[in-house]
């Protein structure tokens, strides 16, 4: 029959190894990197608040009566916000300053949307290698089935390198953003 294989003790072991230790990998790389991003994460959201903070003391600057009301209402609710960390209702608070061109309304939206950036790769990446993980370990238990079909062993070999190295290089660009000094 063509596509079937009589397979050795070797090639039997370096398949379940191969297909048990790869998610293991694949799990330590994850909670690794996750350290650095948490960390970043962290970090851009006290420097989301050190901005909101300066924000707040530059809306007692205005002289016109109209901005003077705006600077308390945004005052009150930005001040709420940094209570609380929130920086989501931070950022709805600045969101009233859309029209304003100034410095510090700029490097909040830069900062803002390089934390929203570095979540969302992070959630879509993790969710793919745990994908990866849950695909490995189900391949365990047909693995006589799989050793005895050539097509179906180097198919699934050749897909699982395939998306390891998609995964490897996503997660060492989310693991380089998450290092880097600069934002």
């Amino acid at each position: 029959m063509i596509g079937l294989i009589k397979c050795n003790d070797a090639m039997t072991n370096s398949f379940y190894y191969f297909f048990s230790a790869t998610p293991q990998v694949l799990a330590a790389i994850l909670a690794l990197f996750g350290v650095f991003v948490i960390f970043k994460i962290r970090s851009l959201k006290s420097e989301l608040i050190g901005i909101g903070k300066s924000l707040i003391s530059n809306t007692t600057n205005y002289n016109d009566q109209s901005d003077s009301l705006i600077s308390i209402q945004i005052k009150v609710n930005a001040n709420l916000a940094l209570q609380n960390n929130d920086i989501e209702k931070l950022k709805s608070t600045f969101d009233i300053f859309t029209n304003k061109v100034n410095y510090h309304y700029q490097k909040f939206y830069k900062v803002y949307n390089s934390l929203q950036s570095l979540i969302k790769r992070t959630i879509f990446w993790s969710k793919i290698t745990v994908v990866l993980i849950i695909i490995c370990l189900s391949t365990i238990p047909f693995g006589d089935m799989i050793l005895n079909n050539v097509y179906i062993f180097y198919s699934l070999f050749i897909s699982v390198i395939g998306c390891l190295m998609f995964i490897f290089i996503n997660l060492i660009s989310i693991l380089k953003e998450a290092l880097s000094d600069s934002d």
